[in-house]
């Protein structure tokens, strides 16, 4: 007991306690009546297929990488035991709405299920916040700056929605990649290896940052000016980073190749590009849809050339950047963050606004030394907050509370999303030119962020 207490007290007096419990406390109350029906829809299903035992890829029933199912399996077996069974609730006046707006399913999962499902999202998000002040421990000594972007990163009204209105779980990847950043920053390769491979089987895109970073960690200091004895720290560096990236893979190697072989189905049989936080953000209207996708073919083979691209800027940054001690933390980060970005140009197609959680982090990090940054991440912030209100209306995630408190209807949702979707009456719709102005306002984001990072390499900035 004494133990415990100690615990306790000493957990009460840390600067970010109570700032833990209120992030918490709101989390909680976040989780049960929010929710994106389409994609909730989606993980409810999967997870039943996996609790009945059934591969859930052999029948493309999941197109989620298996990595989350390893966190949410547990929580869902436990609730079956005690006899909870976090199902569907069809609604009726659902089903027309999905018609129209073509995300709403009548099948609505229920609010136990909602709170399972992103329990493990409140851990990954919590720990990214520490991650985050441990990262601004390192790298300054004012002692207010750490609690401040812990705040910062906590209290983003984007990451919150991102999570607990939506569902997506892109944070367990942020944490991901943040933690192989703090690792490469430390020079733990083969702990780095090992975030990056575990980020990879919650989301493929860790692994288009992965990569360039494994060369970078083979040729940093190009070969003509590095030593005998650099060349052998260098490779001994890379094997630790490539095992490290190895394990897991290699670990969920069965349901990994289900994975790949189910995604390709999914590929083959849909491929368009309807807009997003990227360069095809004019792909919201009609007619730009109809100018990117007539053009889908040229434009996957210049996304085939993203590797040819990523090795030319691994080299340049190998052979023009110091790597010594006193620079290796300032480029890692920067590059880490570089590829990052690049990823949203050419490793998909439509950038959801989930998707922008893998990036912020860094840019939380990188503002903690260069306050610059805060600007790409505040940008991309609202971007993605306001394109995702944008694409149903806000109404469109409140069907858990609608069905299960006496607040609102379903029928008054639906009306209220027919009413939105249909605003003002002729094309262009109110929410194509919303979608269309934040996707752009995204785009911009992520090419300031990749100017700023250009400029703080050539100008030598060090963390």
């Amino acid at each position: 007991m004494g133990k415990e207490t100690v615990l306790l007290r000493k957990f009460f007096s840390h600067e970010l306690a109570w700032l833990i419990i209120i992030g918490v406390l709101l989390r909680l109350a976040m989780m049960p009546y929010f929710s994106c029906t389409y994609d909730t829809n989606a993980y409810c299903s999967s997870l039943i297929w996996i609790l009945n035992r059934y591969d859930p890829y052999s029948i493309h029933v999941s197109i989620y990488p298996p990595f989350i199912y390893f966190f949410d399996f547990p929580l869902f077996s436990l609730a079956y035991q005690f006899g909870l069974s976090p199902g569907y609730h069809y609604v009726e006046e659902a089903a027309s709405i999905g018609s129209v707006s073509g995300l709403v399913t009548p099948n609505q999962v229920n609010p136990l299920f909602l709170v399972l499902w992103k329990i493990p999202l409140l851990c990954f998000d919590l720990l990214t916040g520490l991650l985050v002040y441990c990262f601004a421990k390192e790298l300054t000594n004012n002692p207010r700056t750490p609690k401040l972007f812990f705040v910062i990163w906590f209290f983003n009204p984007f990451t919150l929605v991102i999570s607990y209105f939506h569902g997506a779980y892109d944070v367990i990847v942020a944490f991901f990649v943040l933690l192989g950043s703090f690792f490469i920053y430390s020079r733990n390769y083969f702990s780095a290896g090992l975030s990056f491979g575990l980020g990879t089987l919650a989301k493929v895109s860790p692994i288009y940052t992965a990569l360039p970073i494994a060369v970078i960690t083979l040729c940093k200091g190009g070969f003509r000016r590095s030593s005998r004895s650099d060349l052998k720290a260098n490779v001994l560096d890379f094997s630790k980073f490539t095992t490290g990236l190895l394990i897991p893979l290699l670990l969920f190697a069965p349901l990994l190749i289900e994975y790949v072989r189910s995604m390709l189905f999914w590929v083959t049989n849909e491929v368009s590009i309807g807009g997003g936080l990227n360069q095809w953000f004019f792909a919201t209207y009609p007619i730009g849809w109809e100018v990117v996708n007539t053009n889908i073919d040229i434009i996957q083979k210049v996304f085939y050339l993203s590797p040819v691209i990523s090795l030319i800027i691994c080299f340049l940054l190998c052979r023009f950047l110091k790597w010594n001690h006193e620079w290796h933390g300032n480029n890692s980060l920067l590059a880490i963050t570089l590829f990052t970005a690049l990823t949203y140009f050419f490793a998909s197609s439509v950038v959801q606004p989930q998707y922008l959680l893998w990036i912020l982090p860094l840019l939380v990090v990188l503002s903690i030394t260069r306050r610059v940054f805060i600007v790409p991440l505040f940008v991309l912030s609202v971007a993605g907050l306001v394109f995702l209100l944008s694409v149903q209306g806000p109404h469109a995630f409140l069907y858990p509370l609608a069905i299960y408190t006496p607040l609102t209807t379903p029928k008054q949702i639906g009306d209220t999303i027919l009413w939105y979707m249909d605003l003002p009456g002729k094309p262009p719709y109110l929410w194509q030119n919303l979608c269309a102005v934040f996707g752009g306002i995204g785009f911009v984001g992520l090419l300031l962020t990749i100017y700023l990072i250009v400029t703080s390499l050539r100008h030598g900035d060090r963390c």
